[in-house]
């Protein structure tokens, strides 16, 4: 399968082969296409996201103030107001007032540019210009103590990037799979317009397996694309002209099929 990858790309003649198999064998190079685009897609949030996850944890050990939720309330040692903001997110902030007993508003929250705001008994999040409240005494068992502190977002940004990475590769792995079936669907169209052309004399479900194969290039392009720092300039473009001009060789590599033996 490997094999097949790398001569896809560069030998036009592989696609002699092409017309000869089956629905399965096509979703099997899918597959395992899609193993290796998952893998790169695992290696660049590995590379992008791991660090920045890292880093946040850092700030918040140093800037969240430790606090305890025991008994259904949250206890603090600032015991002021505290507003905290990521210097890098300064147009939304955390509020802890651990004595206010008031109620918090909609229009407190967007005028403060806050997107949480916790008391001793109550949560307040903000989520598409909605409050929801969210009561503490609800959140633990009875009589649990849980202790917010720099342990804390240390332990919780190691079972975050523990979680990550696996959720990254089976996600992407799963959403390549259906992606890619449907966008050789579409390039099926553009077969479809190059047989006729050209005079290719292949059948649709041929053109299909061919538009499955005519796409690895760009997988390869998409999979590069994950570790630089720009977007490539008009890619879905240059997708639609490489995939093409690999339809074109393809069709004139591959052999239509014959009529059955009498």
């Amino acid at each position: 399968m490997i094999k097949d990858i790398v001569r896809s790309i560069v030998d036009f003649s592989f696609y002699k082969e092409v017309p000869r198999r089956d629905v399965w064998a096509t979703t099997a190079y899918i597959v395992v296409l899609g193993a290796f685009f998952s893998a790169a897609v695992t290696a660049a949030v590995y590379r992008n996201v791991g660090p920045r996850i890292r880093e946040a944890v850092a700030w918040a050990a140093v800037a969240m103030p430790p606090m305890t939720v025991a008994n259904g309330k949250l206890s603090s040692t600032v015991p002021g107001p505290t507003e905290v903001r990521h210097p890098d997110m300064k147009q939304v902030g955390l509020m802890i007032d651990i004595g206010r007993t008031a109620p918090v508003s909609a229009a407190e929250m967007s005028q403060k540019k806050l997107i949480a705001y916790l008391t001793a008994d109550q949560a307040y999040i903000m989520t598409n210009d909605r409050l929801e409240a969210y009561d503490l005494a609800k959140t633990k068992p009875k009589g649990e103590t849980v202790v917010i502190d720099a342990a804390f977002y240390e332990n919780m940004g190691a079972t975050l990037l523990k979680v990550l990475y696996p959720i990254a590769f089976f996600v992407s792995w799963m959403t390549f799979i259906v992606w890619k079936h449907g966008s050789a669907a579409v390039y099926t169209l553009v077969a479809m317009l190059i047989n006729a052309v050209a005079e290719g004399g292949h059948e649709v479900p041929v053109l299909y397996r061919l538009a499955v194969y005519a796409q690895t290039p760009v997988i390869l392009l998409q999979a590069l694309a994950l570790f630089l720092p720009r977007p490539i300039p008009l890619f879905p473009v240059l997708a639609v002209v490489v995939v093409s001009a690999y339809l074109w060789q393809a069709i004139r590599f591959a052999e239509p099929e014959g009529p059955p033996p009498a």
